[in-house]
């Protein structure tokens, strides 16, 4: 039962609420006690916190982070940027599992997405893959741990190549001071493929503060930025991990994000983050859709890992966002929703001609039927529609699940993106 389940919005100016938010959360999640306090709470959500009770006692705590998340866009345009919430910080108390308190906090936080912030999407990053599909929410996005070689040759056409060759690159030591021009680069960068997250103004700075006590053994944080003619075209936040072997270098560089207006800036930055002295390969998460990807000669030479889920993504306001996002549809559509039942039923889904949609509600029989999460998968092009049809969770008439899932499908799938 979950009425004795409270969940509560801290106060980020009252200490005594963010000490309590700090306390729980080191006994949700285990804690190695070796980071600064000021590390701790710089770490925080800022934008907000919330404590679960249940029965008086603490049970969960969750957090928000301000984002804004690139979608399709309409118009001939490739994505736009919509503004979302980030869910993190989300965990439960080991003495109140499986009491419903997690349903509590993830039904609170949707609500508190669309009815209090206005916003329709809500975006995670998962510790834990099993938990968040029984939540609507799912895998917009899916990449691949990449590790590349000293050297990697990146075989660009020449046209790239030769837009490369003009563009400055320059190194500094990543700190707050600079936050405003990585947040104005990501947030250009953004528009040229779905799937991006940028965090807030403020975020940037705080996420670019770098304490010896989190580095471990790397080096403090750099960025490697791009400019051409005068203006910023792409950066990269990277560290260097020394290692040797048998008297030979074999260090990491470890890639956290890069982004680029262009795709000669992309290649520019990471011919510069696969030829550093004394390093040994270097890893990013990458898609197959990357240029850094189509220009190798098979995807095996990539090394690292298998593929793994990156955004997930919930839709809390389904009208708002079908308006938000491009696509060209004309049927109806019946939608499963068992966190939001008030958005759940059958919808009339219309286009324009220029691909903004539109949802009204309709008694009429459904074409399609689909559940909210099935939305969230396929909503940046990572999924598509008969995908998910062929494995049976979309049903309805053949011709209308392929006029959706040809109004949904992008020409390339969702970029990678930072973490939050």
């Amino acid at each position: 039962m979950t009425s004795d389940i409270e969940v509560t919005r801290i106060d980020p100016s009252d200490e005594s609420q963010v000490e309590a938010l700090l306390e729980l959360d080191k006994l949700v999640w285990a804690d190695a006690g070796r980071r600064p306090r000021e590390a701790q709470l710089r770490d925080t959500p800022q934008r907000a916190g919330f404590i679960a009770t249940r029965g008086g006692e603490p049970a969960a705590t969750a957090g928000s982070w301000d984002v804004e998340v690139s979608v399709p866009a309409a118009g001939g345009e490739v994505a736009s940027l919509r503004p979302a919430e980030g869910l993190t910080w989300i965990g439960v108390h080991p003495d109140h599992r499986r009491r419903g308190v997690l349903t509590a906090v993830m039904g609170h936080h949707l609500r508190w997405t669309r009815d209090e912030q206005g916003r329709s999407l809500s975006v995670l990053k998962a510790s834990e893959h099993t938990i968040y599909g029984r939540y609507g929410y799912g895998v917009a996005s899916t990449v691949l741990r990449s590790s590349f070689g000293r050297g990697t040759s990146f075989a660009a056409p020449p046209q790239v190549r030769a837009l490369a060759d003009a563009t400055t690159l320059h190194t500094t030591t990543a700190g707050p001071d600079q936050g405003d021009r990585w947040h104005d680069v990501a947030r250009a960068a953004a528009t040229t493929g779905a799937g991006q997250v940028v965090r807030s103004r403020e975020d940037c700075a705080r996420l670019l503060h770098d304490s010896p006590e989190s580095r471990g053994d790397r080096e403090p944080a750099r960025l490697l930025w791009a400019t051409r003619e005068g203006r910023d075209v792409g950066a990269a936040y990277f560290h260097r991990t020394p290692r040797w072997s048998d008297g030979r270098p074999e260090g990491e560089v470890g890639v956290f994000f890069l982004v680029s207006t262009d795709v000669a800036a992309r290649l520019a930055l990471a011919e510069r983050l696969v030829d550093l002295d004394l390093m040994g390969s270097t890893g990013y998460w990458v898609t197959l859709d990357d240029p850094l990807v189509q220009w190798l000669p098979s995807s095996r030479a990539l090394g690292g890992g298998g593929p793994t889920d990156n955004l997930w993504l919930r839709i809390v306001d389904l009208p708002t966002a079908v308006t938000e996002r491009g696509h060209a549809a004309d049927l109806d559509v019946e939608i499963g929703d068992a966190i939001l039942p008030e958005q759940a039923g059958r919808w009339r889904w219309t286009a324009t001609r220029d691909g903004v949609g539109t949802l009204e509600r309709t008694d009429a029989g459904a074409d399609v039927t689909l559940d909210i999460a099935d939305l969230g998968a396929v909503w940046l092009g990572g999924q598509t529609i008969a995908a998910r049809a062929a494995a049976g969770y979309v049903t309805g008439d053949p011709a209308a699940v392929a006029a959706l899932d040809a109004a949904l499908r992008t020409p390339v799938g969702p970029v990678t993106t930072i973490d939050f």
